[in-house]
């Protein structure tokens, strides 16, 4: 399932009668049921939708960041329970993330609460708080660059991202594109100037009354740290979190979200944009009733320990929130239940996908990532020659950072 090609989103079977993995999973109990249907971002085929609301969604971000910073002030210099460190940076950056690239998000497109001016002061309140790149530049950029003809060009920011920042470039290997996606996870110097971008956008086109209001707010919070003594609970708990497992989770994000096209002809409208994004689901299939004795107690111990340290932080660190669904959205950028984007999705399949080509799916991060490493290593040099490229900023490439 690691290297599992994309494949039509049938509901419950895979071409060839291979079975959907998340069908597998059936034979659990029921009470376990929702968890996975939300680790693996897809439903049973006769599951009972949710009737979840967006601000279901702001809670289900600001909670864990809670829970995460008490665990980690809880632990801080407390010998052995330092151990627990790494549940506590994972439930921050969760909740970071999903603040960011759910809530922000769905600000941008007025469809948070469908209100512009509250959704958008909603968007602006996170970008201050978080300083992630400025919400009025970051709604902007988005609109008007991933969702329009500009998608997966030379002028969208994610493409450009890739090819500016990290050097990826056509016809190289999928072997030295994972290098050069790791060397910027772990690139002090990348990290260096896409924080030094992040608060940098909060200066560029804004108001004199914005930036002492973002003045105030970091100040504020490092006179409260000065005054109480707590520098290392604040940088260990706090900013590391913030800013290196923030960025590296959106280099890793922006690696595995969109494929590139094939070279020839390139498809118009609908089936373009629905060419260049899948689902991209968390797990694999349970061991199947054919497994006998031993080898079964082993192969549903090796399926339960994959299932909770390697699709469960995935899920959580990476692709969080509708993130699995992230073609849904692409389909349909202002959903009225984006906040059910699960269910929304299966219930399109189910209906045909009117108007629209089939979806497609991969299973698993990596599986993600070499969709688009595959595809980008294949893809057209004339459509991405960077030397094309003259009037973009690298200092706002690094900024935007994300959905």
């Amino acid at each position: 399932m690691r290297d599992q090609k994309l494949r039509p989103g049938a509901l419950t079977a895979t071409p060839g009668g291979a079975p959907d993995p998340r069908e597998t999973m059936r034979v659990l109990p029921g009470f376990l049921q929702p968890t996975l249907t939300w680790l693996t971002g897809k439903p049973l085929g006769d599951q009972r939708p949710w009737q979840l609301k967006p601000l279901h969604h702001l809670w289900a971000s600001v909670l864990p960041i809670v829970a995460g910073i008490a665990l980690g002030a809880a632990v801080v210099g407390e010998g052995w329970w330092m151990l627990l460190l790494p549940a506590s940076w994972l439930l921050t950056t969760h909740g970071i993330r999903k603040l960011r690239v759910m809530i922000v998000h769905q600000c941008s497109h007025a469809n948070f609460l469908r209100h512009k001016q509250i959704d958008s002061a909603i968007g602006s309140a996170i970008a201050l708080l978080l300083v992630t790149q400025e919400y009025g530049e970051y709604k902007s950029e988005h609109v008007s660059d991933h969702h329009s003809s500009n998608h997966m060009t030379l002028k969208d920011p994610t493409v450009q991202f890739l090819m500016l920042v990290l050097g990826m470039r056509v016809g190289m290997t999928r072997r030295q594109l994972w290098r050069r996606m790791l060397a910027g996870v772990f690139s002090p110097r990348l990290q260096a100037k896409a924080t030094c971008s992040r608060v940098a956008s909060h200066f560029r086109g804004t108001a004199a009354w914005y930036r002492a209001l973002f003045l105030a707010l970091v100040g504020g919070q490092l006179m409260v740290v000065i005054a109480l003594g707590i520098w290392v609970e604040y940088l260990v708990v706090w900013v590391f979190p913030l800013v290196f497992l923030f960025n590296a989770a959106a280099t890793i994000r922006l690696s595995s979200r969109h494929i590139f096209p094939a070279r020839g002809p390139v498809p118009k409208g609908r089936a373009t944009l629905a060419g260049y994004t899948h689902g991209v689901f968390f797990g694999e299939a349970a061991p199947g009733p054919e497994v006998p004795g031993v080898r079964r107690v082993l192969s549903w111990s090796r399926w339960w320990l994959r299932m909770l340290f390697v699709h469960l932080p995935a899920r959580l660190f990476v692709f969080v929130g509708d993130g699995p669904c992230h073609d849904y959205h692409h389909r349909f950028p202002r959903s009225r239940d984006w906040a059910n984007y699960i269910f929304a999705r299966h219930r399109d399949i189910a209906a045909g996908h009117p108007g629209w080509p089939p979806y497609t799916e991969v299973w698993g991060l990596v599986a993600a990532i070499n969709a688009v490493f595959t595809t980008l290593s294949a893809a057209d040099l004339r459509l991405y020659d960077v030397s094309q490229v003259t009037s973009v900023s690298r200092q706002e490439l690094l900024s935007a950072f994300e959905e």
